[in-house]
C-alpha cells in the first residue's frame, strides 16, 4: 500500500486530521482558549447566535498558523492540489501560511484571494494573487456556517477565471449548520479540522 493510500485509509472522509494526533489536540486547545466566545452575537449572515468563533485569533497566532499550515499542506499533497485561496478575510492568513509552508517543504503552490468587490483602481482585480486554470483548487475559510462565503469565492473565481471548477473546500471549524450539504450540491466536498460538537462549552441549545 502506498503512503498516500495509507494516509487516506486512516482518515474519515470528512476529516483533515486524526483526532488522536497531537496537533489536533493542541489546535483544539488554542481555539477553545482564544477563539471561542459564549454569549450573544450576530453572525455575518445577520442571524443571532449564542456562540461565536473568532478564528483569526488562531489563524494569525504564530503557533496556530504553523499547525494549520502543516496539516493543510498534507491534505493538499494527498489530493494532488497545487492552488489554494478563498474569500477575504478568512482565507488570507490560511492561504498565505500554507503557501509559505509549501516552499519550506519543497511542494510549491499558488495562492490567491477573492475580494468582496472589484478594485476601484489599477487593473480592477476581483481575484488577487495566482490562480491555476489547469489544476484543481482548494478553497479555504476559517469558519463555515451555511457555506455562503465559499460559494461567494466560487462566483468570484468563475467571473475572473471561467475555466476553474473547484471541487475541494476546507475550513478550520464547521458550525454544522448545513454547509457540507450546500456545497456538495455544487460538486464541492467540504472537510474541516473541527465541528461544533468538538467544543463542549457550546450550550446544547445554542
Amino acid at each position: 500500500m502506498t503512503n498516500k493510500a495509507t494516509a487516506q485509509s486512516i482518515l474519515e472522509q470528512d476529516e483533515v486530521l486524526r483526532r488522536d494526533d497531537p496537533r489536533w489536540i493542541r489546535l483544539h486547545n488554542i481555539i477553545d482558549e482564544r477563539s471561542l466566545g459564549i454569549g450573544d452575537y450576530i453572525l455575518s449572515s445577520g442571524k443571532p447566535s449564542k456562540y461565536h468563533f473568532e478564528l483569526r485569533k488562531t489563524t494569525m497566532l504564530g503557533e496556530g498558523m504553523s499547525l494549520i499550515a502543516q496539516v493543510v499542506l498534507e491534505y493538499m499533497r494527498r489530493n494532488g492540489l497545487r492552488c489554494i485561496g478563498g474569500k477575504v478575510q478568512g482565507a488570507i492568513p490560511i492561504a498565505t501560511a500554507v503557501c509559505f509552508q509549501g516552499e519550506l517543504e519543497g511542494y510549491p503552490i499558488q495562492a490567491f484571494f477573492v475580494r468582496g468587490e472589484e478594485k476601484s483602481h489599477g487593473r480592477r482585480e476581483l481575484v488577487d494573487g495566482y490562480v491555476s486554470d489547469k489544476d484543481d483548487i482548494l478553497l479555504v475559510d476559517d469558519v463555515a456556517t451555511s457555506g455562503g462565503s465559499i460559494l461567494d469565492a466560487v462566483k468570484g473565481l468563475h467571473k475572473a477565471y471561467p475555466g476553474t471548477t473547484p471541487r475541494h473546500a476546507l475550513v478550520v471549524v464547521d458550525r454544522e449548520q448545513g454547509a457540507p450539504a450546500t456545497l456538495a450540491a455544487k460538486g464541492i466536498q467540504l472537510v474541516s479540522f473541527f465541528k461544533r460538537h468538538d467544543f463542549p462549552r457550546i450550550p446544547a441549545d445554542a
